[in-house]
């Protein structure tokens, strides 16, 4: 079983240096730990976007909580668009999986 840990940064963390003052408008978790699933990965995942919901949570070897559901209806039908903030993270290196 893969140990996971919460990625959320810590008050230190958004303390931002340059500044003598805390930044309250600093996101709660680092840059770079929000992945996008658009039609393709969506469909190749079997995901029914219409049932996600923002706020709701999904297992990838990892917690994510659903930031974004949009559609969009275009000349080739609806396209589906879903973003999650990647919230607690493990990982298996190689040598780990055996």
């Amino acid at each position: 079983m893969i140990s996971m840990v919460s990625l959320e940064l810590t008050d230190d963390e958004k303390y931002d240096s340059s500044s003598p003052i805390p930044m309250p408008d600093k996101p709660d978790y680092p840059y770079g730990m929000k992945i996008c699933l658009t039609d393709a990965e969506i469909e190749k995942l079997g995901i029914d976007p219409a049932e996600a919901t923002v706020g709701g949570k999904f297992m990838m070897q990892g917690l994510a909580c659903i930031t974004s559901v949009s559609c969009n209806d275009g000349p080739d039908g609806k396209c589906w668009r879903l973003e999650a903030q990647i919230e607690d993270l493990g990982i298996l290196g190689e040598d780990d999986e055996a």
